[in-house]
Parts: C-alpha cells; structure tokens; sequence
C-alpha cells in the first residue's frame, strides 16, 4: 500500500517544506505539520471525501452546522440556530417538514461579499446537476429535500422541505458544506432554473444542455479548475501552497469574519498561522519524520507502533499520546446467500472461532472496544445487555454438529449432504492486502482449522475487492466500515430491499420481522421509542449473526507535546485549526 521514499526525496521534501514556512517561521507564529499518508484527490467536499481530503477540507469547508466534538450534539456554525421541524399538513407542501435557517449576519465570502440564502440552494443545485460527476448516493440523498423557498424580506432565511419519512432530514439540511456561487456560478448559469427541475434529472439535463456556458461550467466543477487550482470558501484558512506529491499549506485569513465567533465554536478556531500537511506514504518514514521534529502530528498510527512509540522514554519525554475512539469499526461480512453459511448455526461457530480479543492484544493499543452488532458503542441505543461472542473451538465444534457438519471421510474437513451433495466445509476469505488484514486472516483460517472448517485466503487489490464486494462475490469479506456521528440508518445494509447485486445488503441476511423493526426506526420521532426498537434491531442480528462484529479501533495520535490540540472520536480525531503552544 505504502511505497518508500529515497533518503534524497525525502531531504528535498524536508527542505522544500521549511523554504516554504521559513518567512513565517518565528516565535510569534504558530506552523503546524501534520504527516498525512496519502496525496488528496482534490480540494472540493461534493467530489472527493476520502480520508486526505478529510483532513485538510473542514479548515477551508466547514459545513453549515456540524456536531461538538465532546457532546456529539449537532451545532450550529454558519447559521444563527438548529431548526426545529415543522410538520406542513395543508397547501402546497402538504405532508413534507419545514426548516428554517438564517445565516449569521456577519458571514462574509472571501471577496467580502454577504453569504445568502442564494448559496444554500445554488449549492443543492450543484448536487442535483446531472452533468456533474456527482456520486448517485449523495445525488439520490439530496432528492429528498423536496423545495427550497427564499425569504422575500431577508437575503439570509429560507425554508428548507423535506420528505417525511427520511429520519435525517435536520442533518440532511444542515450538516453539509456551503458553496460561493459567485466564485463556482459567476455567469448565473443554474440560477436560471427553478429548483423543482432539479428534481427531474431528464429534464434539467436537456435543459442545461441548451444552455450556454453549462458545458464549461461542468468541465470546470468535474476537472482540476476547482479540484485543485481554484479553491475558495468561508473557513479559517485558505491554500497557500499545493506542491503535487509533497506538500500542502493552508495559511489563516486576515481580519477574518469567524473570529469573533471563534471563542464558543471549535469549527471557527484558527490558531495557528500556517498549517502544513505532508505527504508522506510510508508510515516508517512517517515515524522517523516525527522524531526527527520535521512534522509535529501524525495520526492512525498502527497499535503496534503506538504502543512501542508510548514505552519508549525519549518518546514518551517530547510526544503527547492521544488514543480516541474511531467513528468506524472492523468486521467480518458472512454471504448469507452462500448455500455453506445459510445455517446461523454455522455462522455463530465461524464467531465463536474468531479471536477478537487476541486480535486488539496482539496488533492494537488494547484500548480498541469489543462490539455485538452494526452500532457504534458510542451510541446511547448500542445494546450494552448482549455480550461480545467469546472465542470457544469447542462450542464451535458442538454448533456445527448440530448444524449436520461431520468429517465422514476422516480427511480433517467437515462435510454434510446439501441439496442431494456431498459438500465440503470449504470457503474463501477475501481481504486487501495490509498487514493486519493478513493476520487477522491467518488466525481465522488456523482456528477454523481446528473445527474441521478449511478457508482459503483470496488476497485482493483495492480494485478487485470493491468489485467482489459489489457482486456479492465472496464467502467471508473482512472491512472495515465509517460511521458518523448522526443517528445510525439501517436501512441501507440490513433491509430486504437491498440484497439485490449492486445494493448495499452486502451479507444478504433479511427477515420480516428485522425489515418491520428497521422501518419503525426510519418512521418513529419519539426518542424512547427509537432507542427500544434499536435495541430490538441489535437482538436480532445478534441471534442471527450475519456477520462477524470484531471491535471499534482507536485512532492513534502522537503530537510533539509543545502543542495543546483538542481530539475527538470525530474524525479525523484531532482539530488542527484549535492548536496552542503550551
């Protein structure tokens, strides 16, 4: 995954950086570097929100409200409150909800101008735009908000209509990233349509199609223009420098609108004058890097590495240690559909062979969480009554017995009559090559080998492994899956609807009375009630075990302890723009 770089690109890089940050560099100023292990694709939220891009976006992007880093509770940035919903029973809108925002009366773009209620709808405009290369999820989950209405009276209010029965309609209106439409639209191109035609991709497409400069506009928004070379938005800090493979700077805005707001709102914090963000793929270089006081933070440090780093005395006397939570969590997906692994008999002996606790001793901080089911434990409806499945080759061994499995012809693999066949208890595992990956692998096929059960490890490219997990082409897929810190939606993974290929039932697990509860959970407002169907919902998959739940990773976090940082479960867990000198 990762490729080494030579002692002499890494000195180039080294030197480069620091010509870079040297005019800057002195004790009233604050330059920040963060390794980071991969180049982002581009700078532009809609288009690209991989794991680089995360971590340098929210300085120049933040959204419109986001969720506290401490109480987990959705806050507002850009606008003066969360709204309430309002339910419409009569007119035009009948049966959808109403929010209502309004901006912050100082929010200004870069070129001074006042951030309106314009920019909110020409930024959903650019969701819906069928000519843009837009991922059909976030298109499709954009279509829910049904109407937007600008306030005659005030530039800065609309309301916001959304359908019914989506449960993340205050987060969906919210909880997004606001884009200048005088800096992306200048010529007004989408203005000239209402938003109700955006809702008809056939029609606005024939429509834009006829319209002149749309098909510039769309090769500027899908290409590098806005990606990487025209970069603009109401954050803290704007790019300074973005030198292809080695680095990227941001530096803070002067006589910035947000700082006076800075005191009570993290997302609008920007400390440090400058922030630097190193490329830098190889994590042995990345640690080297650390030591040698050429970065001053470096996040999802392997367990192993961290735990090594933490005992070690000169580590331990210039580094602070940071082990939060992670907002995802490792699993193990079963193919339900696999005519082996229908039986959830079989599938909660394939759990009972599964090491977890070895697994976090042995390659993590020790810190990591067990967990029983698809919820995140931070959640306040995680199940905490169902206990984690234990690692027991025996009970195993008595699970698959009573399953019908039996070595008939003492060749050491299980074997059982399915539909008129002889069948043997053979299956593949299939992983992306890291090496953790592997050794959870290897330790599954060793213990499963115990119990009679022979698995074959297909070690996949990133590539090949997003394609079999597409068609459904696999016995067991390990993975590991991101969460945010919205209200969980189980629709997606676990509902009838979506075990056809290309959906996203990856296990292909269903029953009437999961799809029943999942869809109460989607439909139910009172809070009790969702946290008692959630529990029911957890129960369910426990007792059935579609898949293998190993544990919530930390994010491991070494800054240079000259720094005070704020961390958080929420990624990327540390808050760069919040930095202090001790």
């Amino acid at each position: 995954m990762y490729r080494l770089f030579t002692i002499l690109s890494l000195v180039f890089i080294f030197f480069s950086c620091k010509n870079d940050t040297h005019e800057d560099d002195s004790s009233e100023t604050i330059v920040f570097r963060i390794g980071i292990s991969k180049e982002p694709a581009g700078l532009l939220p809609f288009k690209r929100r991989g794991r680089a891009e995360l971590q340098i976006n929210p300085y120049i992007f933040p959204q419109i409200a986001d969720f506290d880093p401490v109480s987990h509770r959705l806050m507002p940035i850009l606008i003066n409150k969360i709204p309430f919903e309002t339910k419409i029973d009569t007119g035009k809108h009948q049966g959808l909800l109403k929010y209502s925002i309004e901006f912050v009366k100082d929010a200004k773009w870069d070129n001074g101008e006042s951030i309106t209620a314009n920019d909110y709808i020409f930024s959903v405009k650019i969701l819906l735009d069928p000519m843009l290369d837009i991922h059909p999820a976030l298109r499709s989950l954009f279509k829910n908000i049904r109407d937007i209405v600008l306030d005659k009276n005030n530039p800065k209010k609309l309301d916001i209509y959304t359908v019914n029965d989506y449960m993340l309609s205050k987060e969906l209106v919210t909880n997004m990233e606001l884009y200048p439409e005088y800096f992306y639209d200048s010529k007004h191109i989408l203005r000239k349509y209402d938003y109700s035609s955006f809702l008809n991709s056939e029609k606005i497409a024939k429509l834009l199609e006829k319209t002149p400069g749309s098909l510039q506009f769309a090769k500027r928004i899908n290409g590098a223009y806005f990606m990487r070379k025209h970069i603009s938005n109401f954050g803290p800090y704007k790019l300074y420098k973005w030198e292809a493979n080695r680095y990227l700077s941001l530096v803070k805005k002067k006589n910035w609108w947000g700082q006076k707001y800075s005191g009570n709102n993290v997302y609008l914090n920007n400390n440090p004058d400058k922030i630097i963000f190193k490329i830098i793929p190889d994590k042995t270089t990345a640690l080297a890097e650390l030591k040698s006081g050429n970065i001053d933070l470096l996040s999802d440090v392997p367990g192993i590495d961290f735990k090594r780093l933490k005992a070690d005395t000169l580590y331990n006397k210039n580094f602070d240690f940071y082990s939060p939570l992670a907002l995802k969590y490792s699993v193990i997906f079963i193919n339900n559909r696999n005519k082996i692994l229908k039986d959830k008999r079989v599938r909660r002996a394939l759990a009972h062979l599964t090491d977890v606790e070895f697994i976090i001793k042995t390659y993590g901080t020790g810190e990591e969480k067990r967990l029983i089911g698809p919820i995140h434990v931070s959640k306040q409806y995680y199940n905490n009554s169902l206990n984690p499945i234990n690692y027991n080759v025996q009970q195993a061994k008595e699970l698959l017995r009573d399953a019908g499995w039996k070595d008939s012809d003492g060749n050491g693999v299980l074997d059982k009559l399915i539909e008129g066949k002889k069948t043997e208890f053979n299956i593949n595992f299939t992983i992306i090559g890291r090496k953790i990956e592997k050794n959870v692998a290897l330790l599954l096929k060793e213990n499963a080998k115990k119990a009679g059960i022979k698995i074959k490890i297909i070690n996949k490219t990133r590539k090949e492994y997003r394609n079999n997990r597409k068609n459904f082409n696999f016995d067991l897929l390990l993975s590991n899956i991101s969460k945010d810190l919205v209200d969980y939606d189980p629709y997606p993974r676990w509902h009838s609807d979506n075990i056809a290929p290309g959906k996203s039932n990856l296990t292909g697990f269903h029953t009437d009375e999961c799809d029943r509860i999942i869809e109460k959970i989607i439909s139910t407002k009172n809070p009790e009630e969702k946290v008692d169907l959630y529990k029911k919902f957890q129960q369910i998959i426990y007792d059935n075990q579609p898949a293998i739940f190993l544990y919530v990773p930390t994010n491991n976090i070494v800054v240079n302890s000259k720094y005070k940082i704020v961390t958080s479960i929420k990624r990327p867990g540390y808050f760069a723009n919040t930095v202090e000198l001790k």
